[in-house]
């Protein structure tokens, strides 16, 4: 704050980042910015405002959105005295508190553009609302010679059952954004396995599902399934037959060592000769 001593002493003293009005007889005489300034003892007297950046807290405000929730907002608004003879005087003479003004018409500006905004707008816009807050307080401020610098729109706060809601939106999107990855893969998986079939023929669809079967079974799984639409030579019901025989015989059987093989470019009675081998090999083995 300026330094003015009262009495008879004729003069006062500004810091550089203050400006003052001299006030004679309570009527404007005249401005004067930072340093040592003479007046008249008990006729004159000074009257001082900061011009530095400022700053005032816009309290949490209750409102509507346009679309019926109510939501709480607050924020804090930037601004200063615009350094210029005029603008100081019109901050002293023509409002009473200029930063509580400020406040008084930023609340009112906030709360008025809640109403007319929906909560996906609010939360995703904040920047835009509060630039939109600014350019309307700096129209209503500028007849007291205040600058707002900037408007920020801090905390949005919602009810708990919208908060809740909103969660379950949220995690529904990205589900359904995870099973459009999903089948993105598979399609294109698809695509690439129809091109290598047409190289390799029908086989490598097959070649496919025993890979499928042998990562399985090192992860020491003690069940392998095997599809037997899939694999050639087992279309008959004697194959089907010496199968189930041998699927039978496996049940109790760690099968984690199982190594596949050729079988893909085996008939039916070779594949079931080989499976039976491997399967005695691991008996033997477990004795």
């Amino acid at each position: 704050m300026g330094f003015s001593i009262s009495g008879p002493f004729p003069f006062f003293m500004n810091d550089e980042w203050e400006r003052s009005i001299v006030l004679r007889f309570g009527s404007y005489k005249r401005s004067r910015k930072s340093g040592i300034h003479f007046k008249i003892p008990f006729i004159e007297k000074p009257v001082t405002v900061p011009v530095y950046e400022d700053s005032v807290d816009v309290m949490k405000q209750e409102a509507i959105t346009k679309d019926n929730i109510p939501v709480s907002v607050d924020g804090v608004v930037f601004f200063e005295v615009k350094d210029n003879t005029d603008d100081v005087k019109d901050a002293i003479v023509n409002v009473g508190d200029y930063k509580k003004q400020t406040l008084n018409y930023a609340t009112s500006i906030l709360r008025d553009l809640v109403g007319k905004k929906e909560l996906d707008d609010l939360l995703q816009k904040r920047d835009e609302i509060g630039d939109e807050i600014k350019s309307q307080l700096d129209n209503k401020t500028d007849s007291f010679g205040v600058r707002v610098l900037d408007v920020e729109i801090q905390n949005i706060n919602l009810p708990e059952k919208m908060e809740r809601a909103m969660a379950a939106q949220a995690e529904a999107e990205r589900d359904r954004r995870a099973r459009r990855t999903n089948a993105q893969g598979e399609l294109e998986a698809a695509v690439k396995l129809r091109q290598a079939s047409e190289i390799i023929g029908d086989k490598g669809y097959r070649m496919r599902t025993l890979q499928t079967l042998d990562s399985v079974a090192a992860e020491n799984s003690t069940i392998v399934t095997f599809p037997t639409e899939l694999i050639g030579g087992f279309h008959s019901e004697e194959n089907e037959k010496g199968l189930q025989q041998v699927l039978d015989k496996v049940s109790d059987i760690d099968l984690s060592s199982f190594d596949i093989g050729n079988l893909e470019d085996m008939d039916g009675e070779e594949m079931g000769e080989e499976i039976k081998g491997k399967i005695d090999e691991l008996k033997e083995g477990e004795k």
